[in-house]
């Protein structure tokens, strides 16, 4: 019994796990079982089916499964259709852009055309104005005449009455009848016979007074009136100042450069030029002391050496300047620091050639070295300085510079002379020669000083070498009172001269102003 049970049970459980197996038994079916002994009860059971159940991933995957996919045909024919859908969508946009073109020539034309018949309009309507007012104006002349005639004819009446033909001319008589009256001819006689004894009276006072004025002799023109004249007349020696600067460029940072490393050379051969900075002597001491006071009667006393650090200074300001914001792109600037700069170095070099040799070449750089700066001199004159810190930073400092090589010039070729044992050239003393050369340098000195307002700076710095010339002379060993006599008086007639140009603008610049003219509105009248 316990045997047969198992194996039912061991059936049930294989039927229980199959698959396959179908949800509702057969009533006639029978399980075959190895234990034919007992029979297995039939199962009345009414179970329903297990129904179907749908997860979101199924739900998404059939909704993608619903959507028809393009074929292979399709997508051969895509392909195939490309350079052609493409050209058409190009060229539609080319015929779009094309319309969009001539819409907007078609309505710039007509903006065109509605400005100009709008000015044509204006200008119809301004001619017509100025019509108008033309005949408006002849009507209203032409009705004055008629007014005048009338009260003309009224005076002749009235005057008749006082036994006189006298009456006042139209132009120096008020009208009888005002603009907003209408008066009748007796209404107009009625006023003449009451204005007309009042107006005879006052036109005989008019007459007689213009008879004593047409007799009496007009009177001599004042001194302030000469002077006013003369104001109104005087014409300013310079050019009008550039007040504008130009686009900066990038050339003016580079000529700010060089300028500065032109200074630094030119302050640093100085110091070992001078023996104040290395192992070398000074340049006074060098080759026997060739640039002593007694070489030639051009030669400067020991103390003109002062002059190169106050150079120094005054060279430093101007270089300086060159960086303010204002001075970057600066016309003069431009124009002059070129020189200035080339000047510098080769006033170095004078000193470098001046020390370490005795042949003579200093003078090829110290003349070079004047040129230079004197064409900056001429550069300052073309553009005159707007304002008194230009004229203190720029036109001050290359005035003295300019000053100072032009006589140290005159000193450097003596002494070259006096190395090559020529100083009396041609058989003529060597006192001729010398004063020869300061009338040159005087010459020359007046044609750069005079210009401008008067370049004081330029006869300092010359006045400071030629003191150091005149000082050696007069108590040195080689004395040449007469050689003194020439240098005292040109000096001085050249800084008379130069600050009676400084004065005589300064002057006219204060009391006529508003009467000033420039040499170049001159030029263009």
């Amino acid at each position: 019994m316990t045997e047969s049970s198992s194996d039912s049970s061991d059936a049930l459980s294989r039927l229980k796990n199959q698959p396959s197996a179908p949800a509702e038994p057969q009533a006639d079916e029978t399980v075959e079982s190895d234990v034919s002994a007992v029979p297995v009860p039939e199962r009345k059971t009414t179970k329903a089916p297990k129904e179907e159940k749908w997860t979101l991933r199924d739900r998404f995957n059939a909704w993608l499964d619903s959507f028809r996919g393009p074929t292979q045909d399709d997508i051969e024919q895509a392909i195939a259709n490309t350079p052609d859908r493409i050209q058409a969508r190009w060229q539609k946009l080319q015929d779009d852009r094309r319309a969009a073109r001539l819409a907007e020539a078609r309505a710039q034309q007509l903006a065109a055309e509605v400005e100009e018949a709008r000015q044509a309009l204006e200008e119809q309507w301004e001619r017509e104005s100025e019509r108008m007012a033309e005949l408006e104006y002849e009507q209203a002349l032409e009705a004055r005449r008629r007014q005048q005639e009338r009260e003309t004819q009224a005076l002749l009446r009235a005057a008749r009455r006082l036994e006189s033909d006298d009456i006042p001319r139209p132009d120096n008589r008020p009208m009888l009848q005002q603009p907003d009256e209408y008066l009748s001819d007796e209404e107009l006689f009625e006023r003449a016979q009451q204005n007309l004894p009042e107006w005879q009276r006052l036109d005989r006072i008019v007459n007689k007074a213009r008879s004593i004025e047409a007799e009496t002799p007009s009177p001599p023109p004042s001194a302030t009136d000469e002077a006013r004249e003369e104001a109104e007349d005087f014409v300013l020696p310079f050019r009008k100042p550039v007040t504008d600067n130009p686009d900066p460029k990038q050339l003016d940072g580079f000529r700010r450069i060089t300028l500065s490393i032109s200074w630094v050379l030119f302050v640093v051969v100085g110091l070992f030029s001078l023996g104040w900075l290395g192992p070398w002597p000074s340049m006074i001491e060098a080759h026997d002391g060739l640039y002593g006071g007694s070489t030639s009667l051009m030669s400067m006393a020991f103390w003109h050496v002062a002059a190169w650090p106050l150079l120094w200074v005054a060279m430093l300001l101007y270089t300086l300047y060159q960086w303010a914001p204002s001075q970057y792109s600066a016309v003069r600037n431009r124009t002059t620091a070129w020189y200035v700069s080339n000047a510098m170095l080769l006033a170095a070099a004078t000193k470098l050639l001046a020390h370490f040799q005795d042949v003579g070449l200093e003078v090829i750089t110290s003349i070079a070295a004047t040129v230079l700066l004197a064409r900056a001199v001429g550069s300052l004159n073309r553009y005159t300085e707007r304002n008194a810190k230009e004229r203190f930073l720029v036109d001050m400092p290359i005035g003295a510079f300019t000053g100072w090589m032009l006589i140290f010039s005159g000193t450097t070729v003596f002494t070259a002379m006096a190395s090559w044992n020529v100083l009396d050239l041609f058989w003529i003393p060597e006192t001729v020669w010398a004063i020869l050369a300061i009338v040159v340098l005087l010459i020359v000195l007046s044609r750069l000083t005079l210009t401008g307002r008067g370049r004081m700076s330029i006869a300092i710095g010359f006045s400071f070498g030629m003191a150091a010339i005149i000082g050696t002379r007069l108590f040195g060993e080689d004395a040449s009172f007469i050689l003194v006599g020439v240098a005292l008086l040109g000096s001085f007639v050249v800084l008379a001269a130069t600050e009676n140009r400084r004065y005589q603008i300064s002057i006219a610049e204060k009391q006529a102003i508003e009467h000033l003219v420039y040499a170049d509105d001159a030029e263009d009248r």
